[in-house]
C-alpha cells in the first residue's frame, strides 16, 4: 500500500517540511548524551612530597606505566582508552635523561597520537610576577620538542596558586597555547571569593586581544567550609581525585543554571601525592557511562576542543588580574637569590645582542653552550616552581632553600658566561685602529639612540683624555669605585640602537676639565634638574623639581621617600660624597637604624635620573621590609607592568584592570616600574631587584587607590610565617631604584623606555682589536616606532644559520605600523611564536620589514640577514 500526501500550496509544503525538521533535531538533541571528560595526572609538588631524586625517579616511573597501560586499552572505543597529562615539559626532559632512545621514541609517540599530553610550561609555576622572559624562556624547552618531533602542544597551566594574573593570557597566546585550565587549594590564603567565579568556561583575553579558553569551576563552599569532605573538589586542582564522585559533581554542574553547557569536565588526580598509578578511569568511564551522559578518559585536550567547536562562539571573555601570585610573595623570603634570577633575566638582554653581533661574524661561538642554555631555560621557570610555601611534611625548608639556590644558580651562570664572553669575543672582532694605546667599545642594547654614562675598568692615570672615534672630540669622565673596583666613567653620547661607538683613551700631560653643574653638600646633592636632601639614613626628604619649583615628597605616615622606616630620623655616619666629577655625583649613607644598610644617590651632568642604590648588610627576620616612597600628588593613580601587560591599579568596576572578588591586592607584581601620577604630573619609580609593591595601604582584599605612596617589598616573609626562614642566613641584599618626575598623565612609553634605560646600562668593554666589525661604530637594527621596544635579540636557538630572533613589545594602546631596517639588507622574514615557531611570513619590501605591531602586544620575529 503506498500512502500518498498531497499539499495544497508550497507555503503548506514548506511549513510542514520545518516542523519534521525540528521535531528530528530535538529527537537528536535528546538522543545525544552530555558529556563528562575525566583527566588522569599526578599534581607535581616538586620538593614537597619528595627530594629531587625521588621526583625523577617517579617521573619517569608513572610514564613507563601509562605508555604500557594507553597501549593496551588501545582497541577500546576512545572514551574508555587509557590517556595521561604530564603537568610540565621537564617530565619529557627528565625521561630523555634517564631512558634510552627507544624509550624516548615512545613517549614521544603517545604524545603525537594524543594518548599523552604535556604541557608548555616546565613545571607548575608562580610566573604571575617573575619577568615576562622567565614566562618565555620557561617554555622554551617545550617549544625545541615542537619544532623537533612535530608535536602540537597547546595547553599551558597555573595550578593551585588561588589568583591568576593578567599578563599571562598574551605570553601564552603568543607563544602558541590554545588552552588553560585552573584550579586552586582553597589553602593556605587570604583570597576570598573562590566560590563565586565571575564565568566558569571563558576567552582568558589579554590587552592585546589574544586569548586562550580557560575553565577554572568555582570552588563548592562545603569543599572551603568542610575541607575534610571528600565530596566536592571541582575547582580545586585535584577534581578527579575520587572518579565516581567527579562524575556526580559533574552531573550537578550540568544541571546548574549557572553552567548552561552540555560538556564538563574533572581534571587532576594525584593531588599532592608523589606517585599516582592507576587503572581506575577506564572503569569509572565504562561503568558510569550511558544514554544520558558519555564518560569520556581524557587527554584534556580533546575536552576543549569539543567546548570549543559548541560553544566557543558564544562564550564571554575576561581581561581580568586576580592579583599576580598569592604563595608566589615568599620569594621575597629568600631576597637577594630571588632578585639574582631577576638581574640575570634582565642581563640577557645585552648578552645575547651581543652574542647576536658576534655569531654573524662567528657562527661557532657560543655553540658549546648548548647542553648548558637548555638546563638554563628549565632553571629560569622552575625557580618559581609553585610550592613556595616550603612548609612540606617530608622537605625541610632548609632543603628548599638549598634547591633555589642550586636552580638559580644554574640560570644565573648561563648569563653570566653568555654575558663575559660575548663581551669578550666582540671585542676581538672590532677593527683597532694604528697606534692607539687603549680602547674600548660601549654597547647599547635597546633600540633607540641614547646618551647616557658608562663604566669601563680602568686602573690608569686621570692624565688622559677619552675621544669619541665617530665625532674625534673629547668626552667628558671622571674616575669612580663600583664595590671596591675602579672605573672610568663617561658620558656616552649618541650611542646607536643596538649597537657601539668606540672611545680611545690618551695619554695628556694635564688632566681634563669640564663644566659641571653637580653640587654636593654633607645632606643635600643638586644638578640642572633636582636638588635633593639626604639624610644619614639614607631617605630623601626633599625633591625639589628646579623647571617648576615643585616639592614632590609629601610625608605620609611619617615616611619620606627610599625610606626604610626611619622618617626623619639622623642616627649614621655623616652622609658621605663617594665621588663628584664631570658625569656625576654620589652621596653615600650608612646606618644601623632601623636596619643596618647603606644608601647611595647619584644624579648626573646629562641625564634627569635619579638613581638610588641601597645594600641591607645585615640578617632578616620575618617581619617585611620596605622602602617606601611618599609622593606630593593629589588623588593619584597607579599603574605598573605585571608580567606582559601594563595594569591600571583599579578595580574593574572602576575602569581599572583588577577583579572585584577573588583577588589578592596587598602585594602587588613590580616588575620594571611603578608609575603614580595625578592630572597634571607624576613620578616613575624604576625597580631592577624587587618582585613586588603595595600600593597605598591596600589590603589583601581591598585596593587603596587615594594614598600617594609605593611601598617596594625588599623582603620579608609575608603570609603565616611560609616561606624560608630567616632568608636561609643570607645577610646581603641590594635593590637598585631610579626615580622621574613627569609631566602629564601616565605614558607607558616613557615609563617603560625610562626603566629598560636604567636597568640596561651602556656596557663598555676592551677592544683587542681584529676583523669583522667597524672601527668606529655600528648599528645592527633600527626602529621607525618609539612605542616599539626591542625585549630580545637573540640567534635563534637553533643557531645563527636559523636566524636572528627579535622579540618587540608595542606597549601603546594603539596599533603601530614599523619598519625595522638592518645594517644589511633583510632577505627574509617570518612572525613566530614567542618560542620560535613560524606562523606566517613577512613581506619585506627593498630589505626592510614593514609590518604593523598589534597593540598592548609583544611580537616575535624571525630575521634572515643578506650575508
Amino acid at each position: 500500500m503506498k500512502l500518498t500526501i498531497s499539499f495544497p500550496n508550497a507555503f503548506l509544503l514548506k511549513s510542514t517540511l520545518l516542523l519534521v525538521g525540528l521535531i528530528t533535531f530535538t529527537t537528536y538533541l535528546h538522543a545525544q548524551p552530555k558529556k563528562i571528560y575525566l583527566a588522569n595526572d599526578d599534581h607535581t609538588d616538586y620538593m614537597w612530597t619528595g627530594d629531587e631524586e625521588t621526583y625523577k625517579k617517579a617521573f619517569s616511573e608513572m610514564l613507563d606505566y601509562y605508555i604500557k597501560l594507553n597501549d593496551s586499552t588501545a582497541h577500546l572505543p576512545y572514551n574508555l582508552q587509557s590517556k595521561w597529562n604530564c603537568d610540565g615539559s621537564y617530565w619529557v626532559y627528565n625521561y630523555r635523561e634517564t631512558r634510552s632512545p627507544e624509550q624516548f621514541s615512545k613517549l614521544i609517540k603517545q604524545i603525537k597520537d594524543g594518548k599523552i599530553t604535556v604541557p608548555l610550561n616546565s613545571m607548575i609555576v608562580l610566573l604571575g610576577a617573575a619577568p615576562a622572559e622567565a614566562t618565555l624562556r620557561d617554555m622554551y624547552y617545550a617549544g625545541s620538542l615542537k619544532r623537533k618531533y612535530g608535536l602540537d602542544l597547546s595547553l599551558v597551566l597555573n595550578m593551585e596558586d588561588q589568583v591568576l594574573p593578567l599578563g599571562l593570557s598574551s605570553l601564552w597566546a603568543g607563544s602558541g597555547a590554545k588552552y588553560s585550565w585552573k584550579g586552586v587549594c582553597a589553602c593556605a590564603t587570604k583570597v576570598t571569593g573562590l566560590d563565586r567565579h565571575k564565568h566558569q568556561m571563558y576567552w582568558y583575553k589579554g590587552l592585546d586581544d589574544q586569548k586562550v579558553l580557560m575553565k577554572w569551576y568555582s570552588v563548592n563552599p562545603s569543599m572551603i567550609t568542610n575541607r575534610k569532605e571528600y565530596r566536592y573538589n571541582l575547582g580545586t586542582y585535584l577534581e578527579a581525585s575520587h572518579q565516581p564522585n567527579a562524575v556526580i559533581d559533574c552531573k550537578a554542574l550540568m544541571n546548574d543554571p549557572m553552567y548552561p553547557y552540555s560538556i564538563a569536565a574533572a581534571f587532576g588526580k594525584g593531588g599532592d601525592d608523589l606517585k599516582t598509578l592507576t587503572r581506575n578511569f577506564t572503569k569509572v568511564a565504562k561503568e558510569k557511562s550511558g544514554a544520558d551522559y558519555e564518560v569520556i578518559v581524557s587527554n584534556e585536550i580533546d575536552f576543549f576542543t569539543d567546548f570549543e567547536k559548541q560553544y566557543g562562539a558564544t562564550l564571554p571573555s575576561e581581561t581580568t588580574s586576580y592579583g599576580s601570585t598569592e604563595w608566589g610573595n615568599s620569594f621575597a623570603s629568600l631576597a637577594e637569590v630571588s632578585a639574582s634570577v631577576k638581574r640575570a633575566i634582565e642581563k640577557l638582554r645585552t648578552a645575547e645582542a651581543v652574542y647576536t653581533l658576534v655569531a654573524l661574524k662567528d657562527k661557532k661561538f657560543a655553540t658549546d653552550l648548548a647542553t648548558q642554555k637548555e638546563k638554563a631555560w628549565l632553571a629560569c621557570g622552575m625557580y618559581f616552581e609553585h610550592d613556595w610555601t616550603a612548609d612540606g611534611p617530608h622537605i625541610t625548608r632548609k632543603q628548599r632553600a638549598d634547591w633555589q639556590k642550586k636552580t638559580a644558580g644554574v640560570f644565573v651562570s648561563y648569563a653570566d658566561t653568555l654575558y663575559n664572553r660575548s663581551l669578550k669575543r666582540l671585542g676581538q672582532l672590532i677593527a683597532k685602529s694604528k697606534n692607539t694605546t687603549e680602547s674600548f667599545y660601549v654597547f647599547n642594547p635597546l633600540n633607540w639612540v641614547r646618551s647616557d654614562y658608562s663604566d669601563y675598568p680602568y686602573s690608569g692615570s686621570a692624565s688622559i683624555r677619552v675621544i669619541d672615534r665617530t665625532t674625534g672630540k673629547q668626552v667628558p669622565f671622571q674616575l669612580i669605585r663600583k664595590k671596591e673596583k675602579p672605573y672610568l666613567r663617561i658620558l656616552a653620547s649618541n650611542i646607536p640602537s643596538v649597537g657601539y661607538k668606540v672611545f680611545e683613551i690618551q695619554k695628556a700631560t694635564v688632566p681634563a676639565t669640564f663644566p659641571s653643574n653637580l653640587a654636593v653638600t654633607d645632606s643635600t646633592i643638586e644638578n640642572r634638574f633636582y636638588k635633593l636632601k639626604f639624610t644619614a639614613q639614607g631617605v630623601i626628604t626633599s625633591l625639589i623639581e628646579k623647571a617648576t619649583s615643585r616639592e614632590w615628597v609629601k610625608a605620609t605616615d611619617k615616611l619620606y621617600l627610599n625610606d626604610l622606616g626611619s622618617g626623619l630620623g639622623n642616627e649614621g655616619e655623616k652622609v658621605k660624597v663617594e665621588n663628584k666629577g664631570a658625569v656625576s655625583a654620589t652621596l653615600m649613607a650608612s646606618s644601623y637604624k632601623p636596619i643596618k644598610h647603606t644608601s647611595k644617590v647619584t644624579l648626573f651632568e646629562n641625564s634627569d635620573r635619579i638613581e638610588l642604590e641601597n645594600y641591607i648588610t645585615q640578617n632578616l627576620d620575618a617581619k617585611a621590609v620596605t622602602y617606601a616612597f611618599s609622593l606630593n600628588l593629589e588623588k593619584p593613580d597607579t599603574w605598573h607592568e605585571e608580567a606582559g601587560a601594563i595594569l591600571h591599579v583599579k578595580p574593574t568596576a572602576k575602569g581599572g584592570h583588577y577583579a572585584d572578588t577573588a583577588s589578592r591586592f596587598d602585594w602587588l607584581a613590580m616588575n620594571h616600574f611603578a608609575d603614580m601620577s595625578d592630572a597634571g604630573r607624576g613620578m616613575i619609580l624604576s625597580n631592577r631587584d624587587a618582585y613586588f609593591m603595595k600600593v597605598g595601604k591596600s589590603t589583601n582584599t581591598k585596593l587603596d587607590e587615594e594614598t600617594p605612596q609605593l611601598k617596594v617589598l625588599a623582603a620579608g616573609q609575608i603570609d603565616n610565617a611560609l616561606g624560608m626562614v630567616n632568608q636561609d642566613g643570607d645577610s646581603y641584599f641590594e635593590h637598585f631604584l631610579a626615580l622621574k618626575p613627569h609631566a602629564g598623565g601616565f605614558s607607558p612609553n616613557e615609563a617603560m623606555r625610562f626603566s629598560l634605560a636604567h636597568q640596561n646600562p651602556l656596557v663598555a668593554h676592551s677592544i683587542q682589536g681584529g676583523a669583522g666589525y667597524d672601527p668606529n661604530h655600528f648599528s645592527l637594527v633600527t626602529f621607525s616606532s618609539p612605542d616599539a621596544m626591542i625585549w630580545a635579540l637573540k640567534p635563534a636557538e637553533e643557531g645563527i644559520d636559523k636566524g636572528i630572533i627579535m622579540r618587540v613589545w608595542n606597549v601603546a594602546d594603539t596599533s603601530k605600523p614599523v619598519t625595522v631596517s638592518a645594517s644589511v639588507p633583510i632577505e627574509k622574514g617570518f612572525s613566530t611564536t614567542h618560542i620560535e615557531t613560524d606562523d606566517r611570513v613577512i613581506q619585506l619590501e627593498r630589505g626592510k620589514m614593514t609590518t604593523e605591531l598589534g597593540h598592548n602586544r609583544l611580537h616575535t620575529f624571525r630575521l634572515f640577514l643578506a650575508k
